[in-house]
């Protein structure tokens, strides 16, 4: 797999960061100053700059007009995409305005429409898109996990191996009905048949393993 490391202006950890040298690496607007202030030159600058205050002096730098239909992230994990990346690990993409944390939600629904993995990071959560996909936990996956449908009416899912376990149950938009289950000590598997899930858990060490789509 080609990663791809996507970093914004909002809220940044950087004891969660652990970069990859042999990925690329996006920086959109203001996540520049966020990466240079650890040490580390982005191979692609994006972005219309109103939030950094000033262009970089950057040998690959797309530069945009503040009026314009895509976010500054979005148009950062398109760079990613058109580089052939496949699993996108995206920083400082919440905090700050909601709009723009809900915005970034969508950015990982267009990954899921298009079969790729992607996972906001922030400070004590990972946060993932899953369209006709399984993704399996291994036995160390510990604390909560919780499940929204996303960008459509409902979304069908099987889930095992959690403190609740469904087989081909619909999840509606507008009832929370999969926030806070739990992981078991034991492998689990979600799999999304139907919609699109954005899923929320609670401990930045564990990544699932992602199953071809059905």
């Amino acid at each position: 797999m080609k990663k791809c490391f996507v970093v914004g202006g909002g809220d940044f950890c950087k004891d969660i960061f652990c970069h990859d040298e042999n990925a690329l690496t996006i920086a959109a607007d203001a996540g520049y100053k966020v990466l240079t202030e650890i040490g580390i030159t982005p191979d692609i600058v994006v972005g219309d700059f109103d939030s950094l205050g000033y262009t970089p002096e950057h040998p690959v730098t797309e530069v945009h007009s503040p009026i314009k239909d895509d976010t500054d992230m979005m148009l950062a994990v398109e760079k990613g995409v058109e580089a052939g990346c496949d699993e996108f690990y995206i920083f400082g993409a919440t905090g700050g305005r909601i709009a723009h944390t809900l915005g970034n939600l969508q950015v990982l629904c267009y990954l899921a429409e298009k079969g790729l993995a992607g996972y906001i990071f922030d400070c004590d959560t990972v946060i993932t898109a899953v369209k006709n996909r399984t993704l399996h936990f291994n036995e160390n996956a510990s604390g909560y996990i919780s499940l929204l449908p996303f960008g459509c009416e409902k979304a069908n899912v099987t889930l095992s191996g959690f403190k609740y376990e469904v087989d081909g149950c619909d999840l509606p938009c507008n009832r929370p009905l999969g926030i806070s289950n739990e992981f078991t000590g034991k492998p689990a598997s979600m799999t999304v048949h139907s919609g699109t899930v954005v899923a929320v858990w609670e401990n930045t060490d564990i990544l699932p393993a992602k199953e071809v789509s059905e």
